[in-house]
């Protein structure tokens, strides 16, 4: 018998966390060891209990769960879900601060404490609490990566090459990683930064708003028949595939989800490989699954230069896991690593 997950509640609602508790304890894999009903009995209870996940509410009093998140990720490293309403715009900004501080992933919690509501999403939250029980809690580079630039350069690549755009595929624990991507790459960086992210409905609007607030390059959602502006950021917007068209624009194409997901990051590089091909740089990051994979593939067999995050610096090791074992990957390297390879690459642009 695999072992039991045991679970730490955090929310300020009793109902909440009654229904939170039922719903989570319906799966005989999963055991609520504590309830809590603020930040500060969350820190405590964390660090009394040592759950193997953790699910965080936003707004609380006494102690918010941004703040509750950093003090657990500092003293008492733990996985965790943020669970927050979509509908409160400070409360979705504060989701991707939570991220950044090192929670593992986030989904919507309903507005409304209505049985029927909860049970719509009572199988995601069970499998997200399942996944991210599983998920490596990793030390956060913000505070290293000057002094990381400073010692360390690599040329992976042909200098005389040209690269037009850079392809970023992301799953669970991406939006931290890209938030640093972002933050560091060369102020003089001229190619277009295209980012597909898997993430909840309705939380993708608030991470473009947040990656813009904390980065200098301009963020913005693609949209359908857009000119793909070099120095420009685009993220795939939920609910659709985006792809890249023969004349440099995207397009945004209904139809089934693929790998389970809609957008996907395979559709997304499959198209790059047939029109931008070896101009095209692709990175694959953490995340359950194999979305990606087969894209990066096909982008390297274009003369594409692809990169998949190591093991040891991934919050899960499934999607550059497949890539790399198919052979998609021409470097395997860690975030800083990918970082210093997208600025020297870039800088290298004839």
């Amino acid at each position: 018998m695999s072992e039991i997950i045991k679970v730490l509640i955090v929310d300020d609602s009793e109902l909440t966390r009654e229904i939170i508790k039922n719903i989570l304890e319906k799966d005989p894999a999963i055991r609520v060891v504590g309830i809590a009903e603020n930040g500060l009995q969350a820190i405590e209870c964390a660090q009394r209990l040592k759950p193997d996940v953790i699910t965080m509410d936003i707004n609380m009093p006494v102690m918010d769960g941004l703040k509750a998140t950093e003090q657990i990720m500092a003293y008492c490293p733990t996985p965790i879900l943020v669970l927050s309403s979509v509908l409160e715009k400070e409360g979705a900004y504060t989701t991707f601060n939570a991220l950044a501080a090192g929670a593992v992933d986030a989904m919507e919690k309903p507005s409304l404490v209505e049985n029927t509501t909860w049970d719509e999403m009572a199988n995601v939250l069970v499998k997200k609490v399942k996944l991210i029980s599983k998920a490596k809690v990793i030390t956060h580079i913000k505070g290293k990566m000057q002094e990381i630039f400073r010692h360390k350069e690599q040329v992976l690549h042909q200098a005389s090459h040209n690269y037009e755009i850079i392809a970023i595929g992301a799953s669970t624990g991406g939006p931290s990683i890209i938030m640093q991507i972002l933050k560091n790459i060369s102020p003089g960086c001229n190619a277009s930064i295209v980012i597909v992210q898997h993430m909840a409905a309705g939380f993708t609007e608030s991470f473009v708003e947040w990656l813009g607030n904390n980065c200098k390059v301009p963020i913005k959602l693609a949209q359908e028949g857009e000119k793909i502006e070099q120095g420009h950021v685009f993220v795939a917007p939920n609910g659709c595939h985006t792809i890249v068209r023969e004349k440099r624009t995207f397009g945004l194409v209904q139809g089934e989800p693929v790998n389970g997901v809609k957008p996907s990051v395979d559709i997304l590089f499959n198209s790059l490989a047939e029109v931008y091909g070896d101009s095209t740089i692709a990175v694959l990051l953490t995340g359950m699954g194999a979305d990606g994979a087969k894209g990066l593939k096909h982008i390297k067999d274009k003369g594409g230069f692809t990169i998949a995050q190591s093991e040891e610096s991934c919050t899960v090791f499934g999607m550059p896991k497949v890539a790399i074992e198919m052979g998609a990957a021409n470097k395997v390297l860690s975030i800083e690593d990918i970082i210093c390879a997208l600025n020297t690459m870039n800088k290298n642009r004839v």
